[in-house]
């Protein structure tokens, strides 16, 4: 079994981990799961970005477009100051996609507009560096984690990325293992769950 299989294998176990804790839990964010994504709109995505998205986000993908809606990555539509007062709000019309550590997985249509912000995929300061972000903390994309889709030793790793900040890259070995990470925490309640009190 070749490395990238492990990790895949590893991603899934780890998917179907959290997926079984949102349905116990948090069963809106777990209805608001999306379809997966094809298979030729994840190529175009590569396509598109000039890179080779790593196998175990590709697995992602593959069952789920994103952890919400593409609603939940567009901003708000409440014009007023934040936050939102309570009997302004509409639970129907609220995200719950941003249920990770670090905020959610962004609908593969959101990606190509992420990379142009602090991660980018064409960094001018590291020519070759090939950066995709696909979790992000805030509807624009300007905080987040990327995976490094650069050919050679830091392939598939994660690292965090801000607005007007150098990304980091090395702060995971792989999606896997942040899967990983994030299902073990749910399971002993070892992070808290921003939707587990309203998310019904």
């Amino acid at each position: 079994m070749t490395d990238d299989h492990i990790r895949v294998e590893q991603a899934l176990s780890s998917w179907r981990r959290i997926e079984a804790w949102l349905a116990e839990h948090v069963p809106r964010s777990h209805r608001r799961l999306p379809p997966p994504a094809t298979e030729s709109e994840i190529r175009a995505v590569e396509k598109e970005l000039d890179l080779l998205i790593p196998a175990d986000v590709r697995a992602f993908y593959a069952l789920h477009n994103g952890t919400g809606p593409a609603s939940d990555f567009d901003w708000p539509v409440w014009d007023g100051p934040l936050p939102i007062p309570a009997d302004q709000r509409d639970p129907e019309r609220e995200p719950s996609g941003y249920f990770l550590p670090d905020g959610g997985i962004g609908p593969l249509a959101h990606l190509a507009t992420w990379s142009d912000g602090p991660a980018g995929c064409e960094r001018v300061d590291e020519p070759g560096q090939r950066y995709l972000p696909f979790i992000a903390s805030d509807p624009d994309g300007l905080y987040g984690v990327f995976v490094d889709c650069t050919p050679g030793a830091g392939y598939g790793q994660l690292g965090g990325y801000a607005e007007a900040e150098l990304p980091d890259p090395g702060q995971e070995p792989s999606f896997a293992a942040y899967l990983a990470d994030v299902a073990d925490a749910l399971h002993t309640r070892r992070i808290p769950f921003q939707h587990e009190t309203s998310d019904v």
